[in-house]
């Protein structure tokens, strides 16, 4: 097994290759439990369990691969959640679930803004540790302009904008921002942004926003990150743009070649 490449394989055949704790951070946007037939892959399932036994015993050797101090994304909906977030609990231990992170899609129109009820507008992230000594750096959302107007309204000797703050100074180059929670209203998916410049038309292709906003947070530059459901390839194309090391792997041999172009533009 080579790091920086794309894999087309079942992913639970190229983890049996992966020696263990040699990944820094996972992240993975499986099937989801929806039972919609995708033009680039099936969705559909017999039934609940047969959906967790394929999901569970890919999610023990990703944490067998996955170093101590490394993290793990899971992407996933509403349908398996909360059974999701159970067999996590039991293979990752209920101590090391960190945070289930809300992307707000921002999309409320189309076809299931027919449904009877509340119309879905988020997907869920459940992020897990496999211990307490893991890599995170804080990620912050810029302040917008008119609130460092109205808040940073005084400039030092040499340019500098700060706010006055009792007991002194606070500068506006030593703020980065907003420190960002789990529940995410930023990033849009290609439901609502179809006409941006990075969508290739891959039915769940995320955006690059998304992944940045992990991969920033959970690694370091050098680190070898993983995503063993790699559809479109957004994740080893942010890896690689942040100079990490990677590993793809995904069954569609479209996803895999769309994936090796992808990365090739770089």
């Amino acid at each position: 097994m080579n790091i920086n490449q794309v894999y087309q394989k079942d992913n639970l055949e190229l983890l049996s290759e992966i020696k263990s704790e040699i990944i820094d951070l996972i992240y993975i946007d499986p099937p989801f439990y929806t039972g919609v037939d995708y033009s680039e892959f099936n969705d559909k399932w017999d039934s609940m369990n047969a959906y967790l036994q394929f999901m569970e015993i890919r999610i023990r050797e990703m944490h067998r691969v996955l170093k101590k101090t490394g993290s793990f994304y899971l992407h996933c909906d509403r349908n398996a959640v909360f059974e999701l977030k159970l067999t996590c609990d039991r293979i990752f231990g209920k101590e090391n679930f960190k945070n289930d992170i809300i992307w707000n899609v921002g999309s409320v129109s189309g076809f299931k803004s027919q449904v009877k009820g509340w119309v879905r507008q988020h997907d869920i992230i459940l992020y897990y540790t496999k211990s307490d000594h893991y890599t995170f750096n804080k990620q912050y959302l810029p302040y917008n302009e008119k609130y460092v107007k109205k808040m940073f309204r005084y400039r030092d000797e040499n340019g500098r904008l700060y706010r006055k703050r009792r007991g002194g100074k606070q500068y506006l180059d030593e703020n980065p921002g907003t420190p960002l929670g789990d529940v995410w209203n930023d990033i849009f998916s290609f439901q609502t942004a179809t006409r941006a410049k990075e969508y290739v038309g891959y039915p769940t292709q995320k955006p690059q926003k998304l992944l940045e906003r992990i991969i920033l947070a959970s690694s370091n530059e050098k680190d070898l990150i993983a995503d063993f459901f790699c559809g479109s390839g957004t994740t080893l194309v942010v890896a690689k743009k942040f100079n990490r090391n990677f590993i793809g792997c995904d069954v569609n041999p479209n996803a895999v070649e769309l994936s090796r172009v992808r990365l090739k533009e770089i």
